[in-house]
C-alpha cells in the first residue's frame, strides 16, 4: 500500500513538474478533431520604443498530430541588413511533454533568400530542418529581433490555416506616443477574442478555435477569418520618416523617397530605345514596343514578400543584370517608358489566382496589404492599360487571373489612391469548341477539334505552346480522359496577342470509342465538349461558398455516324438555368448520315451562403449527365 501511494505521489510530482504547453495527451478533443496540428500557445509581442527602432518577440508552441501538420511548424524567419536575429532557438518534445532535441541558433540553416541573384544577396533564411520520428510531438520556436525600419507591424491572424487549431494566441503592441497605431478588427465575431486597450498598448488574446476543413469552392481562409489590420500611424522606413491614414499622403510619400531617381537609364539603353520608336506618335505603340523589349530582354526573380525591403532596385542595375523581382521590372518598364515620353503609374496589388484580394480602402497602410507591383497606363477618357511586367509571355494590355478585379494602390507623382483592375465577365472567359469526327462501323473515332480560348480561358492554356510535346499529348489525354484509347495525332497552336486569343487544332484518333453491346454502340455524340466538374458532396456544409470566375463554354460538334447503322434512341435536348447559369444542348440532323450538337453552357461568378451549395452542386450534375447522354445505334 506504501509504496502504491508512493508511486502515485511520484507520478502527480512528475506530472506538474511537465509543462502542459507541451503534453499532446492533454489537449481537449475540442481541439483535435479534425486538426492535423494544435497551436497551443503563440505570442507576438511588438515593441516600438521609438520611431526608429521596432523589437519583435515571437514564441510559438505547436503539437503536430500527423505528417500533413509538419508544414504548420513553421520554424523559420527572414531577416535583412535593417532587421537583426538577436535570438532563435527550437524545442521538440514527445508526446508526453519530455524534450528530446534542443536547437540553438548555429543549429539553423542561414541561406540567401535568393540565392545566386548579387542584387538581392542581403535577403536571408534562417530555418531548422527536424525529421520527426514519432507522433504526436510538439515543437516550440522562439526568436527575438530588431529592426531599424518601424514601417510595418505583421498583421495578426489568430486561425494559422485550414485543420490547424488555437488554444491560445496572443498579440501585443507597445508603442511611443509619438508613434501611435491604426486598428481594423474583421470578423471577429463568434469568436473568443479578448482586447485591451491601454495608454501606448494593446493585447488581443484569441481562445479555443477549433479547426476548419478546408471546403471546395469556401471563400479564401483570409476572407473570412478572424484579423487584426494594425499599422504604425508615423514611422521610419530607410531614413526617411513618413505616416500611415491617408492614401494620398502615403502615395507621395512613396513616390518621393522610394521611386523617385531610380528610374535612372545607361545612355546607351536610352538611344537604343529611342531609335527603335523613332518615328512613332501613338504612346500606345510605343509602350508596345518597349514592353515587348523588356519581356524579351529579362527575367523575372521570384522573391517573397517581407524580404527585398519595398524600395525597388534601380532602372540602371535592372539594365546592367537583365533581371529583377516584381518591384525591380515593374520601375525599369516604368523607366523606358518614361525615357520615350510615355507616362505610367507604380501599383502595389496583393496578387494571387485563387480569389481577389482587395487593398482595403479604409485602412491606409504602408505594408501588409500587398505582396507584389504592377504598372499601369493612364489614358485620357479611357480605362488605363495594365502591363505584368515580370512575365516573359503575357498579352500587352491583359492581366490574367493572377491580379485581376481587385482593388490596387497606385502611387504617382501626385499621390496615391485606390483603384481598380480590370474585370473579366462570365462571357469574356470563353472557350469555343468546332469539331468534325466521324464513328467507323468497328467503333473507330476520328476527326479533328478546334478550340478558341479567351479571357480567363487564355490564360489558362496558351503556356501549352511552350511545352514538349509529349507534354501536349498527355494534358489532352487528361482533358478528355473520357475517350477510351484516345491518341494525338498532331497539334497545331496559334497565339493572336493582340486580340487575346488562343487557337487550338487537335488530330484525334480512338480506337475503342464506342462502347459495344452486341449489335448496338452506345456512343456520347458530345465528344470533345464535356464538362466533368462535380462540386464535392459534404453531409454538413460548413463554409458559404464561391464562383470567384463566371466562364461561358460554347460548342458544335458534327459528327458522322458509321455506314450499317441506325439510330435506336437519340439523346434528350435540355435546357436549364439558374442563378448559377445557364446550360443547354441541341441535336439536329441535317440528313440521316449526320449529327449536329450543339452546346452552351454558361457558369455565373458569385457568392452565395452554405445552404445553397446543394442547389449548385445539383445544377453542375445534371451538366455533366447531359454531357454524357448516350447515343443508340443498332446494326442493320
Amino acid at each position: 500500500m506504501r509504496i502504491l501511494l508512493l508511486l502515485l505521489i511520484l507520478g502527480i510530482q512528475t506530472l506538474k513538474a511537465q509543462n502542459t504547453d507541451y503534453q499532446a495527451l492533454l489537449i481537449p478533443s475540442s481541439l483535435t478533431d479534425g486538426a492535423n496540428s494544435v497551436v497551443r500557445h503563440e505570442h507576438t509581442k511588438i515593441d516600438i520604443p521609438n520611431i526608429k527602432e521596432l523589437n519583435t518577440s515571437y514564441r510559438k508552441v505547436v503539437t503536430i498530430l500527423n505528417k500533413k501538420g509538419n508544414s504548420d511548424a513553421g520554424v523559420y524567419t527572414y531577416y535583412d541588413n535593417s532587421e537583426k536575429i538577436r535570438k532563435i532557438s527550437a524545442n521538440v518534445y514527445d508526446k508526453m511533454g519530455n524534450k528530446v532535441k534542443s536547437f540553438k541558433k548555429s543549429d539553423f540553416i542561414d541561406v540567401s533568400a535568393v540565392s545566386g541573384f548579387s542584387l538581392y544577396e542581403d535577403s536571408r533564411i534562417l530555418y531548422l530542418e527536424y525529421t520527426p520520428i514519432d507522433y504526436p510531438y510538439t515543437i516550440e520556436f522562439s526568436y527575438e529581433s530588431t529592426s531599424d525600419n518601424t514601417a510595418y507591424i505583421p498583421f495578426w491572424y489568430p486561425v494559422n490555416d485550414y485543420r490547424v487549431s488555437t488554444q491560445k494566441n496572443v498579440f501585443e503592441v507597445q508603442y511611443a506616443p509619438d508613434v501611435g497605431l491604426l486598428e481594423k478588427q474583421l470578423n471577429f465575431e463568434g469568436y473568443d477574442i479578448k482586447v485591451d486597450h491601454g495608454d501606448g498598448y494593446v493585447r488581443y488574446e484569441a481562445e479555443n478555435i477549433g479547426a476548419i476543413a478546408q471546403e471546395e469552392l469556401a471563400p479564401a481562409l483570409r476572407l473570412w477569418a478572424p484579423r487584426l489590420m494594425v499599422s504604425p500611424k508615423k514611422f521610419y522606413y530607410e531614413g526617411y520618416m513618413g505616416s500611415n491614414g491617408e492614401w494620398n499622403a502615403l502615395g507621395k510619400w512613396m513616390y518621393v523617397n522610394l521611386l523617385r531617381e531610380r528610374d535612372e537609364l545607361p545612355e546607351a539603353t536610352v538611344r537604343k530605345i529611342q531609335y527603335m520608336v523613332k518615328g512613332i506618335e501613338d504612346p500606345i505603340e510605343k509602350a508596345k514596343i518597349i514592353y515587348d523589349y523588356v519581356q524579351k530582354n529579362t527575367r523575372y526573380i521570384s522573391i517573397q514578400e517581407g524580404i527585398g525591403g519595398i524600395q525597388p532596385i534601380s532602372a540602371k542595375d535592372v539594365d546592367g543584370v537583365k533581371y529583377g523581382d516584381c518591384k525591380g521590372l515593374t520601375n525599369y518598364t516604368k523607366a523606358l517608358l518614361g525615357a520615350v515620353g510615355v507616362p505610367s503609374n507604380y501599383v502595389r496589388v496583393y496578387a494571387g489566382p485563387e480569389y481577389h484580394a482587395d487593398i482595403d480602402e479604409d485602412f491606409p497602410s504602408f505594408l501588409g496589404q500587398s505582396n507584389h507591383v504592377i504598372l499601369n497606363i493612364p489614358q485620357e477618357g479611357k480605362d488605363p492599360i495594365w502591363l505584368e511586367c515580370t512575365s516573359q509571355t503575357m498579352p500587352f494590355g491583359f492581366l490574367g487571373d493572377f491580379t485581376d478585379n481587385r482593388n490596387v494602390f497606385e502611387v504617382s507623382a501626385n499621390g496615391g489612391r485606390i483603384i481598380k483592375t480590370p474585370s473579366y465577365s462570365d462571357g469574356q472567359n470563353k472557350k469555343m469548341v468546332n469539331a468534325h469526327y466521324e464513328l467507323s462501323s468497328s467503333g473507330i473515332l476520328t476527326g479533328e477539334v478546334k478550340r478558341t480560348s479567351m479571357g480567363i480561358d487564355y490564360d489558362n492554356i496558351y503556356s501549352i505552346e511552350k511545352e514538349k510535346k509529349e507534354d501536349q499529348h498527355s494534358y489532352y489525354k487528361r482533358e478528355w480522359g473520357h475517350i477510351n484509347g484516345l491518341e494525338i495525332e498532331s497539334v497545331q497552336y496559334g497565339n493572336d496577342r493582340g486580340k487575346v486569343q488562343f487557337f487550338e487544332e487537335i488530330k484525334v484518333k480512338a480506337d475503342n470509342y464506342a462502347n459495344k453491346s452486341g449489335n448496338r454502340f452506345f456512343v456520347a455524340p458530345n465528344a470533345f465538349a464535356q464538362n466533368t466538374f462535380v462540386p464535392k458532396r459534404y453531409r454538413e456544409r460548413k463554409l458559404p461558398f464561391e464562383i470567384v470566375r463566371g466562364f461561358e463554354e460554347e460548342a458544335t460538334l458534327n459528327m458522322t455516324l458509321p455506314d450499317g447503322f441506325d439510330i435506336e434512341a437519340m439523346p434528350r435536348p435540355v435546357t436549364m438555368e439558374s442563378e448559377f447559369g445557364l446550360y443547354e444542348v441541341a441535336y439536329d440532323m441535317p440528313d440521316e448520315k449526320h449529327i449536329t450538337v450543339r452546346r452552351r453552357l454558361l457558369v455565373k461568378k458569385g457568392k452565395y451562403p452554405k445552404e445553397r451549395y446543394n442547389e449548385y452542386r445539383k445544377f453542375r450534375q445534371e451538366v455533366v449527365k447531359s454531357d454524357q447522354a448516350k447515343l443508340v445505334l443498332v446494326r442493320i
